[in-house]
């Protein structure tokens, strides 16, 4: 379906490759960001060289510009690619902008994305017609080594997507199908919620080597070094208060081992042991800094929301509550406050039953 015409929306890491990626199988494609200072120096390049195992070759993208109303124009198909904390700046600049018929993405959704963006979307008063759905992950492992150039270096074999309603991800999976065939139907994007790994697996390692990020300045392997026995033990128990809060919300999720496995093909006993076998994170470098997405995101954008949903079930999260904890103690910020409320998700006072209802 060449004639499928991108927006993609987000200029960092996954978003350049996405861009790069799609105009190398041919499709027309516009990459937007605010910042000028990301915009210019991919203008400069004249484009987006995309390397690594998937497509390789300089990516001449149609259009680059800071200018959001040009980069969705004529645009079937919006991907916003870009950090959790970006979709309601971008939900409030779209409504007035989005025309009936177009499909807009969020890549990944993280905890709630779909249902905060409808939210923004009905209090700005948009009135297009669209469908609005959300991958559980970027769909590729990704970085850019500086603005213009980025690296696929894997390709997650499923990607699980979900619409708001439930009935609208068929469409949205066909039109998608040729360049994102490991797209599959999730169930509903409660399920897309929480099915979020990045909130799993990021937070604890950073905040549990503070003191080796801040003395090697990230000189070390992400997931193999900092994600040790222990560590990966006290994941997999929070990941365990993730799965009780499925269960009591009656929807079928695949715990942190089921996911990478599904994403990966990578097995193990423990996590320690299955992150070492993912290829994909042997390139990941540790962080710079504490206050990065890990936490910054990852954090108030996902376990803040799954907290809040499990408030619905009366379901207890002590380790992801320490965690959200520690982490707004670190970075002295609150990140419960600035995270995915219930209120801000707009299903706040909605029971079991009424939440269900209104995603399907």
């Amino acid at each position: 379906m060449k004639n499928v015409k991108y927006a993609v929306l987000g200029a960092g890491n996954g978003g350049q490759c996405v861009a790069a990626y799609l105009k190398l199988k041919g499709y027309e494609t516009s990459l937007y960001d605010r910042y000028e200072s990301v915009i210019e120096p991919i203008k400069e390049k004249g484009g987006i060289e995309l390397k690594g195992v998937s497509l390789n070759g300089l990516a001449r993208i149609d259009n680059i510009t800071t200018n959001i109303k040009q980069a969705v124009e004529g645009a079937d198909v919006i991907l916003v690619v870009l950090p959790a904390f970006a979709h309601e700046y971008i939900a409030e600049n779209l409504a007035l902008e989005l025309k009936d018929g177009q499909v807009v993405v969020l890549c990944p959704g993280s905890t709630g994305g779909v249902l905060e963006f409808k939210r923004v979307l009905k209090e700005k008063n948009c009135k297009a017609k669209i469908k609005l759905a959300e991958t559980n992950s970027l769909f590729y492992a990704s970085r850019v080594e500086e603005p213009g150039i980025g690296v696929i270096s894997g390709i997650k074999k499923t990607m699980p997507l979900a619409a708001l309603p439930s009935s609208d991800a068929d469409e949205i999976i066909s039109l998608l199908s040729e360049p994102y065939p490991q797209l599959v139907k999730e169930e509903n994007v409660l399920v897309s919620d929480m099915s979020n790994m990045n909130a799993v697996i990021h937070p604890l390692p950073v905040l549990l080597n503070t003191g080796w990020i801040e003395a090697t300045k990230g000189n070390f392997k992400y997931y193999y070094d900092s994600i040790t026995p222990s560590i990966g033990r006290l994941i997999e128990k929070l990941d365990a208060e993730r799965m009780e809060i499925c269960r009591a919300l009656g929807i079928n999720a695949k715990d942190i081992k089921e996911s990478l496995y599904t994403y990966y093909g990578a097995s193990g006993d423990s996590l320690y042991e299955i992150v070492r076998n993912v290829k994909a994170y042997a390139i990941v470098n540790g962080p710079g800094k504490i206050e990065m997405r890990f936490l910054t995101e990852d954090v108030p954008m996902g376990l803040v929301p799954m907290t809040e949903l499990a408030k619905i079930v009366n379901v207890k999260t002590p380790v992801m509550d320490m965690t959200v904890e520690l982490a707004s103690m670190l970075l002295e910020r609150d990140l419960r406050a600035e995270g995915r409320t219930l209120e801000k998700l707009g299903i706040n006072g909605m029971d079991k039953e009424s939440l269900l209802n209104y995603i399907e």
